[in-house]
């Protein structure tokens, strides 16, 4: 997942967008690990409409 999707916002705020942990977050950034469930359509929504979709 590339960080650009927050716009700004820190990964904290993010996750707590998405009701992730920061973790969850920073693991998505480094390719560790892949957005799935609720959180993937959460930020493919953000992908399509900006950050204002979810905030």
């Amino acid at each position: 997942m590339r960080n650009d999707y927050r716009k700004g916002v820190s990964q904290a705020v993010f996750a707590r967008y998405l009701n992730v942990s920061k973790d969850s977050v920073s693991q998505w950034e480094r390719g560790e690990k892949h957005p799935a469930g609720p959180a993937l359509k959460l930020l493919s929504l953000v992908e399509k409409k900006g950050l204002n979709a979810i905030t």
